[in-house]
C-alpha cells in the first residue's frame, strides 16, 4: 500500500500527540506540591544555607560565593541549596512570588524593601523567623552578609511587603521562633563580623556535586512560519518535544539536550543533538548537528524533493518568560526560531528564497524546569 506524504503527515502528527498524552502524567505528577513535612524541611535547609554565607562582602553584580549584592545573595543561597532558580533581579523576584499578609510569614519567605524612593522595591532578604533576615547590605554600619531586624527603625520605615516562593509548612516553628545563632544579641541588631564563612559553609559550596548543578528541561512547542517560497502567510510546520540539561556554573552554563521534531513542511522526522550556551535566566543559544528520518519536500505545494544536512544541522535561540512554581518544578512559556539546513539533492545550495523558508521555523510552547537531583529522590 502507497502512502502519499499527506497520509504520512497524518500518522506522524498522531503519533506525537499520542507520545504528548503519555508524558503529560509523568510532568504533572513532577509538579505535585510539596506537604507540610517536606516544605518545612526546604525551607530550613534554605534559611540555614543562606547563613553560612555570614561575614561575605558586598559587591555589585556578584552572585557568590565570595561576594554578593542583595539579590544576587537570595538567588545563589536559592538555587544552591534548595535548587530552585529565582529571577535574578529583585522587581524580578517580587513579581515572581506570591504576597502574602504578614501574619503568614514564616522561615524561608522573602522580604522586600524600598530604599531608593521608587514605587518598586530595592532591596531582598530571607527572613529567618523572630523578626529577623538574612541580607546582604550595600551601605551602613554594617555591610555584606548579615542578620538584620525588622524593628529596627532603618528597616522598618523602608519595609514593603512579603513574598512566598515556597510552599507554606503551616510550621509554628519556622513562623514564630526560627532565630539565628549570628542573630540572637538582641531584636534590634544587626550581626556582622568580619569572620569568613565557616569551613562547614566552605565544604558545603566547594564540595557540591555535579548532580547538585544540574538542571532539567522539558519543552513541548508548535512550530510555524508565514512564508513559503509561493506564498506569504501562516503556516503550520509541526510539533517538537524537546529534553535539556544546563549545568548551573558560576560564570559559564553549558548544556546539552535532544529534539524530537515532527516537520510538517518538509515531510520528515528530526533529531537534532542541541549543544547550548545560557547567558541568562531567560535566554539560551543552541547549535549541533541533525538526523533526519525520511525524504524532505520543498515546503508548500511542491513535490520537489531536497536533502537534509547532518553538519551543519540546527543554529537557534531560545527565550522563556518568568515561570511560576509547581512543586519543585517552574513553568513557563517558551519561544525559539531556529535555522534547520537544507540542501538541493546534489548537495548544492538551496536558493536564499527556498533556504529561509525551508529552513526558518519558530517554536512556540511551555515549558517544565526542575533540578535533576529531584528526579533523583
Amino acid at each position: 500500500m502507497n502512502m502519499t506524504r499527506k497520509d504520512r503527515n497524518h500518522i506522524m502528527l498522531w503519533a506525537m500527540l499520542l507520545s504528548l498524552l503519555l508524558f503529560t502524567p509523568r510532568v504533572c505528577a513532577q509538579t505535585a506540591q510539596l506537604n507540610a513535612q517536606e516544605a518545612a524541611k526546604t525551607r530550613s535547609a534554605f534559611v540555614e544555607y543562606g547563613k553560612k554565607y555570614i561575614g561575605c562582602p558586598y559587591i555589585s553584580g556578584a552572585t557568590g560565593p565570595a561576594a554578593f549584592d542583595c539579590s544576587g545573595f537570595v538567588y545563589a543561597v536559592s538555587r544552591e541549596s534548595i535548587g530552585y532558580q529565582l529571577p535574578r533581579m529583585v522587581k524580578n523576584m517580587y513579581k515572581f512570588c506570591k504576597i502574602i499578609d504578614e501574619s503568614e510569614r514564616e522561615a524561608g519567605d522573602l522580604v522586600f524593601f524600598r530604599t531608593t524612593g521608587t514605587e518598586e522595591p530595592s532591596h531582598v532578604g530571607i527572613y529567618i523567623g523572630n523578626g529577623q533576615f538574612l541580607n546582604c547590605a550595600s551601605d551602613g554600619p554594617n555591610t555584606g552578609v548579615i542578620v538584620s531586624s525588622l524593628r529596627e527603625s532603618y528597616w522598618k520605615g523602608k519595609y514593603y511587603k512579603t513574598g512566598r516562593f515556597l510552599p507554606a509548612s503551616k510550621s509554628a516553628e519556622l513562623r514564630d521562633e526560627s532565630t539565628s545563632a549570628a542573630g540572637a544579641s538582641g531584636a534590634g541588631s544587626s550581626y556582622s563580623g568580619n569572620a569568613q564563612p565557616s569551613a562547614a559553609y566552605e565544604t558545603t559550596s566547594t564540595g557540591s556535586t555535579f548532580l547538585d548543578k544540574l538542571v532539567v528541561d522539558g519543552m513541548f512547542g508548535i512550530d510555524w512560519n508565514f512564508f513559503t517560497p509561493d506564498y506569504f502567510r501562516l503556516t503550520f510546520r509541526g510539533l517538537t518535544a524537546t529534553v535539556h540539561a544546563t549545568y548551573n556554573g558560576k560564570y559559564f552554563k553549558p548544556g546539552v539536550g535532544t529534539m524530537v521534531r515532527w516537520d510538517n513542511g518538509t515531510g520528515v522526522l528530526q533529531l537534532p543533538l542541541i549543544f547550548s550556551i545560557t547567558m541568562n535566566e531567560y535566554f539560551r543559544l543552541f547549535a549541533g548537528p541533525v538526523f533526519t528520518l525520511g525524504t524532505p519536500y520543498l515546503p508548500g505545494n511542491s513535490d520537489q524533493k531536497i536533502q537534509a544536512s547532518v553538519f551543519p544541522g540546527i543554529l537557534g535561540v531560545c527565550w522563556n518568560t518568568p515561570g511560576f512554581k509547581a512543586g519543585k518544578s517552574e513553568i513557563s512559556f517558551s519561544q525559539d526560531i531556529h535555522y534547520t539546513v537544507f540542501n538541493d539533492t546534489d548537495g548544492s545550495a538551496l536558493s536564499p528564497l527556498k533556504s529561509l523558508a525551508t529552513g526558518i521555523v519558530f517554536s512556540s510552547g511551555i515549558r517544565v524546569t526542575f533540578p535533576l537531583k529531584s528526579l533523583l529522590k
